[in-house]
C-alpha cells in the first residue's frame, strides 16, 4: 500500500449503520438506546467492522427520527445521556471501532430554540429561509420530499417558511454566517468528544438560489437535482473543512443526493478534498422498499459510472440499504439466505468503502405490516393521508403504504428468538418486531458456519488485502442481464467476482475462469451459476 492508502483509515474499513431506536434497548422501555449500542460492541468487533454509524441521537422532538434536530449539542434523553454517549465513544474506541454521526445540517426542527427566535421575529430570522407568499399562495412551486408544498405559514405570520421536508424540518440559511459558524462550533463539540467523524445528511442541498424562483417539474426528484450542488456549495464546504474537519482526525461523508458522478468528484478531489467520501443515490433509488421488476444492466452500469467517475481520484461508498430503504434481500433478493449472501459480496467487493445496514449481516427481511397502526414513519402516514384525499380506497392507500414504508428496515434487530426477537424486555416495542425472528436471528447463526453472518464475517476479512479495497474495477460484461461479473485488479494481482442476479441458474459466463471458487455460497458446478450464487475466483 502507499502511505496515502495506509493514512485513510476510512477507506478500508467497513461501515455498520445503526438505527439506534431499533438496535437494541439497554433501559428497558421498548426503544433502542446508547446503552444497548454499548452493550453490542463486542458483537461488532466480532463482525469486524472498523466504524459504527448511528443515525441522529441529538435532541430531537422525533417526529422524523430524529432528522428533525431541536438542539446539535445535547442527546436525546431518549436514547441516553451525554455520559452514555461519551462512554460508547470510549469503549468503540478501545475495540478499534470509530463512531460516526450523523447530522443533519440542511434543517432543524421548528422546535429547535432558533427556530423559536424566528418565529418571534427574533434576531435569528434570518437563520432560516422566509418569503412571502404569492396572492395567499406558496411562494414558489417547490413540492416537498415528504409530499404537499415545501412551505408552510405561521398562524398570525405574514410569510412562509422553507422545509425541502417535513413542515416540522424548517430549511437554515446557509448564506447566514451565523448559521455557519454555529454549526461549525457544534461539529466540533462532537469531535472534540471523540466521534470518528459525521455522515453529513443531504449536504448538498444547503446552498440555494437566493430568489428560490419556480422550477419547471417540481417533483421531489427534479427539484432534487435542480437545488443540489447550488452556487455556493463549494465555498460552504471548503469552510467546514478549513474550519472543522482540518483540525481533527476524522471523516467527513457527504450524503449527496442529486448529484452525478461528474459534480461528485469535485467534492472528494485529493487535491481539493471538500468530503472524504460521497454517499450517493443512484443504487438505493432501484426497487426503494419492495421487490418489483428493476433494470439490472442500468444497475451494473451505476457502480461502472461511480467507479469511473471517483474511484481513482477522490473516494467513493457503495450503499444498497439504509434506515430509509427497504431490506435488501426483500429489494432485490428473493428473501433466501443465498441472495442475501450474494448482495454482501456485491457490496463488499468494490473499490469503495462499504456500509452495511443493520441486519442485513443476518439477512433481515420486509416486515408483514397489518394495519396503519403497525406503522411508524411519517412519510408513509403522509402517503396514505394523500392517497385517500386523491380517492383512493383504504385498501390501496394502504397498500401503497406498504410499498414505500421506511419502518421495514426500522423493525427492531432480531438478536434471539426470545421476547421481542432479544431487542427489549419491555412488554411492547415502539415498533413491532417481525415475526420471522423466532428462526432468523443473531443467536441462531452464531455457531453456524454456513449462516449468512458467518459469510459476511469472511467477507469483511477479505478486505484486509488491499486488493479487495484498492484494487481497479472493471465490469467484464456490461451488457449481461443475468449476471454481473467484474475484476479487481492490484499490483499484478487480479481476482474475478461473478454474481447471478437470478433466482434461477444461469451458465458460466466466458469472462469468469473456470477455477473452484472461495467463499462460495450456493452450488458446486463450475460451468453453472446456482440461483444468486456470489463465485469469487483467484486469478
Amino acid at each position: 500500500m502507499t502511505a496515502s492508502e495506509r493514512a485513510d483509515w476510512w477507506k478500508r474499513a467497513v461501515v455498520y449503520q445503526i438505527y439506534p431506536k431499533s438496535f437494541r434497548d439497554g433501559n428497558g422501555d421498548g426503544v433502542g438506546d446508547i446503552r444497548g449500542v454499548i452493550e453490542k460492541l463486542p458483537y461488532l468487533k466480532d463482525l469486524g467492522v472498523g466504524i459504527a454509524w448511528l443515525s441522529p441521537i441529538f435532541a430531537s422532538p422525533m417526529i422524523d427520527n430524529g432528522y428533525d434536530t431541536s438542539d446539535y449539542c445535547a442527546v436525546n434523553p431518549l436514547f441516553g445521556t451525554m455520559a452514555d454517549a461519551e462512554e460508547l465513544f470510549e469503549e468503540a474506541r478501545k475495540r478499534d471501532i470509530r463512531i460516526v454521526l450523523d447530522i443533519a445540517l440542511n434543517h432543524t426542527s421548528t422546535q429547535h430554540p432558533w427556530f423559536q427566535d424566528a418565529l418571534a421575529q427574533g434576531e435569528k430570522r434570518d437563520w432560516y429561509w422566509w418569503r412571502g407568499g404569492r396572492c395567499g399562495a406558496a411562494p414558489n412551486n417547490w413540492r416537498s420530499i415528504f409530499g404537499g408544498p415545501s412551505w408552510s405559514q405561521p398562524e398570525g405570520d405574514d410569510q412562509f417558511y422553507l422545509h425541502l421536508f417535513d413542515k416540522s424540518q424548517a430549511d437554515l440559511n446557509w448564506e447566514n454566517p451565523e448559521v455557519r459558524s454555529a454549526i461549525h462550533a457544534a461539529m466540533r463539540f462532537w469531535l472534540d468528544k471523540g466521534v470518528g467523524g459525521f455522515r453529513l445528511d443531504v449536504v448538498t442541498v444547503i446552498s440555494k438560489e437566493p430568489d428560490l424562483r419556480d422550477v419547471i417539474d417540481p417533483r421531489p426528484a427534479p427539484l432534487y437535482r435542480h437545488i443540489a450542488g447550488g452556487p455556493r456549495l463549494h465555498e460552504f464546504l471548503r469552510e467546514m473543512r478549513r474550519e472543522v474537519f482540518a483540525h481533527y482526525d476524522c471523516v467527513a461523508i457527504g450524503e449527496a443526493p442529486g448529484v452525478d458522478p461528474a459534480r461528485a468528484s469535485k467534492l472528494v478531489d485529493p487535491a481539493d478534498p471538500m468530503l472524504d467520501m460521497i454517499y450517493h443515490f443512484d443504487l438505493v433509488a432501484m426497487n426503494p422498499v419492495v421487490a418489483g421488476p428493476w433494470d439490472r444492466v442500468a444497475f451494473k452500469r451505476i457502480f461502472s459510472a461511480w467507479d469511473k467517475g471517483i474511484g481513482a481520484n477522490g473516494w467513493n461508498s457503495v450503499v444498497i440499504s439504509n434506515h430509509d430503504l427497504g431490506r435488501i434481500s426483500s429489494r432485490f433478493g428473493d428473501g433466501s439466505p443465498e441472495s442475501a449472501k450474494m448482495l454482501l459480496t456485491l457490496v463488499l467487493t468494490q473499490r469503495a468503502t462499504p456500509f452495511i445496514y443493520q441486519g442485513d449481516e443476518l439477512g433481515m427481511v420486509n416486515a408483514p405490516f397489518e394495519s396503519l397502526d403497525d406503522i411508524d414513519d411519517v412519510w408513509a402516514k403522509t402517503t396514505y393521508r394523500l392517497a385517500r384525499e386523491k380517492g383512493r380506497t383504504e385498501q390501496q392507500a394502504f397498500a401503497a403504504t406498504v410499498a414505500m414504508t421506511r419502518d421495514h428496515a426500522r423493525t427492531p434487530f432480531q438478536w434471539s428468538a426470545a421476547l421481542n426477537a432479544g431487542f427489549s424486555e419491555a412488554e411492547t416495542t415502539w415498533l413491532r418486531v417481525n415475526p420471522n425472528h423466532t428462526t432468523l436471528n443473531a443467536a441462531a447463526q452464531e455457531h453456524d458456519g454456513a449462516s449468512v453472518r458467518a459469510f459476511a464475517k469472511q467477507l469483511i476479512a477479505l478486505r484486509d488485502d488491499p486488493l479487495w479495497v484498492f484494487g481497479a474495477f472493471e465490469d467484464l460484461a456490461p451488457d449481461d442481464p443475468d449476471v454481473f461479473v467484474y475484476a479487481r485488479t492490484y499490483e499484478g494481482r487480479r481476482a474475478v467476482v461473478a454474481l447471478n442476479l437470478r433466482g434461477e441458474a444461469k451458465p458460466r459466463p466466458d469472462c469468469v475462469p473456470a477455477l473452484t471458487p472461495i467463499l462460495p455460497n450456493a452450488g458446486t458446478e463450475i460451468d453453472t451459476l446456482a440461483p444468486w450464487e456470489a463465485r469469487i475466483v483467484l486469478v
